[in-house]
C-alpha cells in the first residue's frame, strides 16, 4: 500500500491514474479512435478550470458510471504542475496556507467529484502533504496556465461584409441592415426581389394597397422581410461558425495587418456613396499593407511568391490569392488545405498572450484539411508557439493527430501513444522505440514500413546505424547552434534499415525500380567488404542485372568521409577502407557505452565493468581491427566468453551516453574532448548526406515533371497525328500547367515556355482553327522539358 498515493484511494480499494507526461514544449498525442485522445484535451481544460464537468465525461466502461439512487458521482480529475515561477509559487503558497519553511518546486492538483478540490506536496519522508480548498471558494484557474484552442474547423470565409469586421472591432458598428449581410443573403434577397417584379409588378402598379389582400402577395413580402434578417435561414451551430470566421477576417485585418478600423469604415462610406476611386486607393494601401505584415510564404513552402488579396464587391472584402504565375484565383478555385493552414497562421500571428498567466494551447486533430506538406510547415507554427517568437513568451502546446506527417521525428521524445485495452486508456512507453513500432495500432500501419511516401529516404544498413543517426541527429538539434546543413531533418529524411549490406539493392529497387514517380534515395554504407560489394551490385543493377539501380553519387561510404582533415579518428583506425559508422565515434563514449551495456544489458558485476578501459579496447585496435570489433573481442575475452555485445544494444547506449554527459556538462577533459569530436565528425557526416539529399530532391523534380509530361505529349500526340486544333492544343498546356511543382524554381521557366508557345503559335486566337505548323510545333514540345533543366544549370553556374 506504500506505493498508491492517496488520491488514488477511495476507501480500501485503489483505483490509479492514468498518468500522461505533458513535455513542456510540445506534445503530440496519437490513439487509434475512441482511444481517448480528445478527451485528453477536455481533461486538461476542466482540470484547470473546474467549469463543464459533466457525468458523461465518464469512460462508459468505469465501475462509477453508474445511475443508481445515491451513487451518482462525477469524474475526477488530477494534475502536477512543475517549473513554478517564484510569483507561482507564491500564489500557491497563498491560497494553500502552506507554511513558509515547507519548500516545493511542484504540486499536485486534484478535483474530485467536481468539487472537492485539493492539492498535495510530497514532503521530506516520500508522504504527501494534503491542502483542503474544497470550502474557501477559490479559483485557482487564475493562477494556473489558461489553455486556449485554436479551432481547426474555422476557415479564412472568401468574403465578409466590411461592417462586420468593424463590429468585431467596436462591439457595434453604423450601416444599414444591408451593409451587414453575407452575399448568399443578399442573392435571396434579389431572388425574392425578382419574383416580385415579375409575378406581381403590374398588380402592385394597378391596385396599389388593395393588394394586401392577396395572399401570395402577402407571403413573399413575408420572406423578403424575413430575409433581411441577420440569421435568415441559418440554425445556431452556422451562426457561431460564421462569428468564428469573422472574428477570423477581423484578427487578419486589423491585428495581423494592423489597419486601423477607421480606413474600414471610409471604406464602407466609399462603396455606399459609389467614390470608387477612393475605394480603389484605400484597397491598393490595404494590399500593400497586407503584403508587408503577413509573411506568410516563410511559412507556406509550397508557394514562396504566394500573396493574399482583397478587393471590395458591393459591401464586402472578397479575398483571393495571387501564386507564382501573377495569376489570382478565389479561395474555391484553392485547396481547403491552403484556407485552413493560412486560419492557423492567422491565429498565431494574431494571439495575444494572456495578461496574468502562462498559456497552453490545445488543437485537436489539426491534420483533417490539410496536405502532408501543409501538416509539416504546421509544426513550424506548434514551435514558434511553444519557443515564444515574435518577442511573445512561449506557449505549451499539446495537440492530437491520426496523421504520420504531424509526428516530429525531431523530437520523438514529445510523442505520446494511447491505446484502448479492455482495462481502459493507458499510456504505451517510448513510442519511438524500434522505429515507431508502438505507433502501429494508432495509425492502423507499421510506420517504420511506410518510408516510401514521398520524402527523402536515407537507406542504411541496419538497425544500429538508423539508431546512431537519428540519436546523433536528435542531439546536434538540441545545441540550438548548429546549422541545419550540418544536421538531418528526421520529418524530411526517412531513415530506412535493410537488415544487411547485402538487403541494399533489393531495397533501393523497391523504391526505384517499379512505380514511374519514384522518391529520392541516397544510400550509406560502410566501407568495408559488404558494403563495397553492395555499392558494386548497385552500379550492376541488383539482382535484375540490367541496369544501374542508382547513380553512384548518391552512395555515401563512410571512408569517403577521409578526404575532410577535420574528421577526428582514433590515431589506430588507420585503413579508411575498412572503416564504420562505429569509428566515427570517439574511444571515451564507446567505453562509457560498453560499460552502460554491460551493466543494463548484460547484468555484469563491477569487476567485468571496471575491466572494460579504453586502454584494453586499444589494444585490440593495434591489430587492424575496426572499433565495434575491438570493443566485441574486449567483451569476450574479459569475460572468458560470457559476455557478447550487440551492435543495436551498443547504439542506444551510445546516444544514452551522449545525452546524459552533455546534459552534465562534465568537466573531464577526456569526456567533454570526445563529446566535442563526436559532434565535428557527425557533422561532417550529415553535411554529405544532406548534400545528396538535395541534389536526389533536385534530379528527382527534374525527372517527375520530365516523366509526367512525356506521358501526357505522347497521349496528345496519339489522339492527333497530323494535325489538332488550338484549342486542343491549349487544354494540352494548360494540362501540363497543372503538374507543374509550384514549390520549384525552374517551373516559372517551364511555365513561361508554355506561354510562349500560346503566343508564337497564336492559340488564344480563332481557336477552332487547327495550329499552325504543326510538325514544328510537335518538336517545340519536345524542347519544353528541358527548360527546366537548362535554368537550374545557370542557376547552378
Amino acid at each position: 500500500m506504500t506505493d498508491h498515493k492517496p488520491w488514488e484511494m477511495i476507501g480500501e480499494m485503489w483505483y490509479p491514474y492514468v498518468q500522461i507526461v505533458i513535455d513542456p514544449k510540445v506534445t503530440t498525442v496519437v490513439g487509434a479512435n475512441e482511444s481517448g485522445k480528445s478527451h485528453l484535451l477536455s481533461a486538461i481544460e476542466k482540470a484547470i478550470s473546474g467549469e463543464h464537468i459533466k457525468r458523461q465525461d465518464f469512460c462508459r466502461y468505469s465501475q462509477f458510471f453508474t445511475v443508481r439512487q445515491g451513487k451518482l458521482k462525477f469524474p475526477d480529475f488530477g494534475s502536477e504542475w512543475s517549473n513554478l515561477s517564484q510569483e507561482e509559487e507564491k500564489n500557491i503558497r497563498s491560497i494553500a496556507k502552506i507554511p513558509e519553511e515547507i519548500a516545493f518546486d511542484r504540486f499536485f492538483l486534484f478535483r474530485g467529484n467536481k468539487d472537492n478540490l485539493k492539492i498535495y506536496l510530497l514532503g521530506k519522508n516520500k508522504e504527501y502533504n494534503e491542502y483542503d480548498l474544497s470550502q474557501k471558494n477559490i479559483n485557482v484557474s487564475n493562477i494556473l496556465p489558461h489553455p486556449f484552442i485554436i479551432y481547426s474547423d474555422i476557415a479564412l470565409p472568401q468574403s465578409v461584409p466590411i461592417r462586420q469586421i468593424i463590429k468585431c472591432h467596436k462591439q457595434k458598428a453604423n450601416g444599414t441592415k444591408w451593409e451587414f449581410l453575407e452575399r448568399s443573403q443578399k442573392l435571396k434577397i434579389n431572388n425574392l426581389l425578382e419574383t416580385l417584379s415579375k409575378d406581381f409588378g403590374a398588380t402592385l402598379k394597378s391596385n396599389g394597397a388593395t393588394t394586401l389582400n392577396n395572399q401570395p402577395l402577402n407571403k413573399l413580402i413575408l420572406s423578403l422581410v424575413t430575409a433581411l434578417e441577420e440569421d435568415y435561414g441559418i440554425d445556431s451551430k452556422d451562426i457561431n461558425k460564421r462569428k468564428k470566421e469573422f472574428e477570423l477576417a477581423y484578427k487578419l485585418i486589423c491585428q495581423v495587418a494592423q489597419i486601423d478600423a477607421e480606413t474600414l469604415e471610409e471604406l464602407a462610406t466609399a462603396l455606399t456613396e459609389g467614390n470608387e476611386g477612393y475605394v480603389q486607393g484605400l484597397l491598393a494601401k490595404v494590399n500593400a499593407q497586407l503584403s508587408d505584415s503577413l509573411n506568410f510564404p516563410s511559412w507556406w513552402v509550397q508557394d514562396r511568391d504566394f500573396r493574399l488579396c482583397v478587393s471590395a464587391r458591393d459591401h464586402d472584402l472578397v479575398f483571393t490569392i495571387r501564386d507564382r504565375t501573377g495569376t489570382e484565383y478565389s479561395f474555391a478555385e484553392r485547396s481547403s488545405g491552403l484556407k485552413y493552414f493560412l486560419s492557423y497562421y492567422i491565429q498565431y500571428r494574431a494571439h495575444q498572450p494572456h495578461q496574468t498567466t502562462s498559456e497552453i494551447l490545445l488543437m485537436d486533430e489539426p491534420d483533417t484539411y490539410l496536405s502532408s506538406q501543409a501538416q509539416q510547415d504546421l509544426l513550424k507554427i506548434f514551435e514558434a508557439f511553444a519557443n515564444g517568437e515574435d518577442e511573445k513568451p512561449p506557449v505549451q502546446v499539446v495537440y492530437v493527430t491520426h496523421s504520420p506527417f504531424l509526428i516530429d521525428k525531431n523530437h520523438s521524445q514529445r510523442i505520446r501513444v494511447l491505446e484502448k485495452s479492455k482495462e481502459g486508456t493507458r499510456v504505451v512507453k517510448d513510442a519511438a522505440k524500434n522505429h515507431y513500432e508502438p505507433l502501429r495500432s494508432a495509425f492502423g500501419a507499421f510506420v517504420g514500413e511506410t518510408a516510401f511516401i514521398g520524402n527523402c529516404n536515407l537507406i542504411v544498413e541496419g538497425n544500429s546505424d538508423q539508431i546512431l543517426i537519428a540519436g546523433a541527429a536528435t542531439y546536434l538539434r538540441s545545441l540550438n547552434n548548429v546549422s541545419e546543413l550540418e544536421n538531418l531533418d528526421l520529418n524530411h529524411v526517412t531513415i530506412v534499415p535493410v537488415g544487411g549490406a547485402s538487403h541494399v539493392s533489393y531495397l533501393v529497387y523497391l523504391a526505384r525500380g517499379r512505380d514511374v514517380e519514384q522518391p529520392p534515395v541516397v544510400v550509406l554504407l560502410d566501407s568495408d567488404k559488404s558494403g563495397n560489394d553492395a555499392k558494386k551490385d548497385l552500379k550492376k543493377g541488383g539482382f535484375l542485372k540490367k541496369k544501374e539501380l542508382l547513380k553512384e553519387k548518391f552512395v555515401l561510404q563512410i571512408g569517403d568521409l577521409a578526404k575532410d582533415k577535420q574528421l577526428k579518428l582514433p590515431e589506430k583506425i588507420k585503413d579508411f577502407k575498412l572503416i564504420e559508422i562505429e569509428d566515427l565515434i570517439p574511444i571515451p563514449i564507446c567505453v562509457e557505452a560498453a560499460k552502460l551495456y554491460a551493466r543494463e544489458d548484460c547484468k555484469a558485476d563491477s569487476d567485468f565493468i571496471d575491466k572494460i578501459t579504453e586502454h584494453n579496447v586499444l589494444k585490440y585496435l593495434n591489430n587492424g581491427e575496426q572499433m565495434f570489433d575491438g570493443i566485441q573481442n574486449c567483451f569476450r575475452d574479459l569475460s572468458e566468453g560470457e559476455f557478447h555485445i550487440q551492435k543495436v544494444g551498443f547504439a542506444r547506449n551510445v546516444v544514452g551516453v551522449l545525452n546524459k554527459f552533455s546534459k552534465q556538462k562534465s568537466n573531464q577533459n577526456n569526456l567533454s574532448n570526445a563529446i566535442q569530436n563526436f559532434e565535428i565528425n557527425f557533422k561532417i557526416l550529415f553535411r554529405r548526406i544532406d548534400e545528396m539529399r538535395r541534389n536526389a530532391e533536385r534530379e528527382e523534380s527534374n525527372e517527375k515533371f520530365s516523366q509526367k509530361m512525356e506521358r501526357r505529349k505522347n497521349q496528345f500526340l496519339n489522339d492527333h497525328p497530323v494535325s489538332a486544333n488550338r484549342e486542343d492544343a491549349i487544354v494540352f498546356l494548360d494540362d501540363l500547367d497543372s503538374m507543374l511543382d509550384d514549390s520549384s524554381p525552374k517551373s516559372d521557366e517551364i511555365r513561361r515556355s508554355l506561354q510562349n508557345l500560346k503566343r508564337d503559335y497564336k492559340l488564344d486566337t480563332e481557336m477552332v482553327k487547327p495550329v499552325d505548323n504543326y510538325s514544328q510545333f510537335r518538336e517545340a514540345l519536345d524542347r519544353i522539358k528541358y527548360a527546366g533543366k537548362i535554368a537550374s544549370q545557370e542557376d547552378d553556374g
